[in-house]
């Protein structure tokens, strides 16, 4: 299965943008497909396991989350343990530090337990991934 990838210049250091993507319980503050997030292993900062509840068009979920922070801040990634519809949903974001910019690159795959063409399900996640992003940028540079 093939992953969606965009990236976004964000006009903050990496260490701000950092902060930001590790506050995982903050997201549903700013971003609009995230409506609550509850940590299940490890703390506010940098989860290892999250409860989710996901909103993005038609998509609505339940999703239980885990976080691999080894790489931080250069990389992050993310896999699904368990879902109500999704059976995948595979995440990695990397920073690179352009000074007073960060260049942020985000990753995704997401496969469902129902039957979706790959070209609405390939829609879905450049949306997801793109807006996301656009929301990461605008939290950051407030």
């Amino acid at each position: 299965m093939s992953q969606t990838r965009s990236t976004i210049i964000i006009e903050a250091p990496i260490d701000q943008v950092a902060q930001a993507i590790a506050a995982v319980g903050t997201y549903p503050s700013w971003s609009s497909s995230m409506k609550a997030v509850k940590v299940i292993a490890g703390d506010d900062i940098k989860p290892t396991k999250v409860e989710m509840s996901l909103s993005s068009g038609a998509l609505r979920d339940e999703a239980t989350l885990n976080f691999d922070w080894s790489a931080f801040p250069a990389s992050l990634s993310f896999s699904l343990e368990s879902a109500d519809l999704l059976t995948e949903m595979d995440g990695h974001q990397e920073l690179k530090s352009l000074g007073d910019e960060t260049e942020v690159s985000y990753s995704l795959t997401v496969a469902l337990s129902m039957p979706v063409p790959d070209m609405m399900r390939q829609k879905a996640e450049k949306a997801v991934v793109d807006q996301t992003l656009k929301e990461l940028k605008a939290h950051v540079e407030g």
